[in-house]
Order: structure tokens, then sequence, then C-alpha cells
């Protein structure tokens, strides 16, 4: 019976790593086909339009993002890469870096589409309706500045909560648990900053985003318009577009939450079940940007059309 349980372990563990190895090649081939695709834009047109700098942005974050996810978790399973403790803080530092990146520029997509689908006339909306196409490229850097900053201060703590480990005997120990606790709240401070405040800007923009189509729906209704007219098309597409990434967000806050618990980490099935969650990220929301941008939607179906003959 323990050879059997074993053997049933060992298989399903197998499995989930061919489905980790799955995840992680269609992460990198989709994203890689966003980036190449608006990068020959690029070079063509000699500019981008401030939809396009999000989508590059977010493809070339999913690329890197899913690269340091894939070397954690193969880190975490073998132990081999990092035996350092210095380098395993610094590369887990760059990983925290990407993946905050990744959480802005999707909080900064779903704000690029509700300013352009909202019919508001209130002052703050068309305020950013005239400025969000030059305010991209700002938020973008913003972005990162702000992602290396919560990454060097995190590391800045755990750095110093080892420090406070490696130095702690009687005498001191109550400064070190001092330290310890202000490492921690720092530590939620930074990660809310990183990942909790866009959430919830993603949050507020799906919720504009559909009340908006509500009321654009019951207004045409309500003159007997035709209802499948181009603006609510429009608004349709917004709409399924911000929720989209909405769950997809959630799920990985949650996966990605549920992963850092050091009792989580103990089953080791959970733990891969909530990596895998995290890998899906990357190509679901490539999907999601292709689906919802003309330009990439044509491009992908004229290949799969020409892959097909």
């Amino acid at each position: 019976m323990q050879a059997q349980s074993g053997d049933m372990l060992s298989t399903k563990f197998i499995v989930t790593l061919a489905a980790i190895a799955d995840f992680v090649f269609c992460g990198l081939l989709s994203n890689g086909f966003i980036t190449a695709v608006i990068i020959m834009e690029w070079a063509t047109n000699r500019s981008l339009a401030a939809c396009e700098q999000l989508l590059l942005s977010l493809g070339v974050s999913n690329i890197f993002a899913t690269f340091v996810l894939s070397m954690g978790l193969y880190n975490w399973n073998t132990n081999t890469i990092f035996s350092n403790a210095l380098i395993l803080l610094v590369f887990y530092s760059f990983c925290y870096v990407f993946l905050s990146i990744r959480y802005w520029l999707t909080a900064w997509l779903c704000v690029f589409y509700c300013v352009k689908i909202l019919n508001s006339t209130h002052s703050f909306f068309l305020w950013w309706r005239m400025r969000i196409s030059r305010l991209v490229p700002r938020l973008i850097l913003g972005s990162c500045v702000i992602s290396f900053l919560i990454s060097f201060f995190l590391a800045l703590t755990v750095s110093i909560r080892l420090q406070s480990n490696k130095t702690a005997n009687i005498r001191n120990i109550t400064e070190v648990e001092k330290m310890q606790e202000l490492s921690k709240n720092a530590n939620i401070f930074f990660v809310i900053i990183g990942s909790t405040c866009p959430l919830l800007v993603v949050f507020f923009c799906s919720i504009l985003v559909v009340v908006s189509l509500c009321r654009h729906a019951c207004k045409m209704m309500s003159e007997g318009s035709n209802f499948r007219d181009h603006q609510t098309e429009a608004h349709v597409k917004a709409a399924r577009s911000v929720l989209s990434l909405l769950v997809l967000y959630i799920s990985f806050y949650v996966a990605q939450t549920l992963s850092s618990l050091e009792e989580f980490q103990k089953n080791l099935i959970s733990f891969l079940m909530c990596f895998i969650v995290m890998l899906i990220y990357a190509p679901v929301q490539a999907a999601i940007l292709v689906l919802s941008n003309p330009k990439l939607k044509q491009i992908a179906s004229r290949m799969l059309s020409r892959a097909k003959s």
C-alpha cells in the first residue's frame, strides 16, 4: 500500500510538472507573440499608441515574470540554483519587481479602457481622457520605479531580519523581536502598495465600466434605439476585458498569498497547484489582450489560418 501511494504521489508530481512546463511554454509563446507584433509595429511606424505601449510593457513583464517564477519553482524543488542566501534574496527581489510591475501595468490598462469608454462629463474623467495618452509613458515608468523601490525595501527588511537572527542572544532578544516585528510590518506595508492597491484600481475600474454599460443599455432601451450600436459594442468589449482581467488578477493574488504561507508550503500538491495558477496568469492574460485588441486578434487569426492550411 505504501508503494502504491508513493507511485500515485510521484505520478501526480510528474503530471503537475508537465502541466507547469506547458503553461510556461504557452506563457512565453503568447506574450512573445504580443511583444514581437508590437515591436514590428513600432519599427514600421516609428511610434506607438498609448494602448500599444501598455500591451508591449505587459508582454515583456509577463515573459520575465514567467521566467523568474519557473526558476523559483525549480530552485524550491531542487535547491541547487541559489544555495547562497544573499543570491536567493536578490533573486526573489527581482521576482517581486516583475510581479509588482505586472500588477500596476494591468491596473493602468484597466484605467485606460475605463477612461476611453466612459461618457462621464465629470471634470476628473475629462482631465484623464484628455491626458491619458501622454500620461501612459509616465505611468509605466512610475510603475517600474515603485516596484524597484518596494523590492529594495523588502530585501532590506529581510536582510535585517536575517542579520538579527544571526546576532541574537539572551541579552538582546527583546531588540531582535522588535526588529523582526518592524520588518514584518514593513513587508505588509510594501505588499499592500505593490499588490493590493493595483487590485483595488482594477476593481474600481470594473465597477465603473459595468455601471456605465448598464446606464447606456437602459438609455438605449428607453429611447427605442438599436441596442447593438457601435458604442454599446465598445462598452461590452471593454467590460468583458476589464472583468476578465479582474477575475484573473484575483485568482493570481489569492494563489500568491497562499503560496507564501509556510503552512501551505508543507503540502506539496497544494503548493504546486498554487504555482500552476500563478503560471496560468501569463498565457490567459495574453489571450485576453489579443482578443480585446482588433489588430492583434486579426494577426493571430491570420497566423492560425495559415498554420491550418
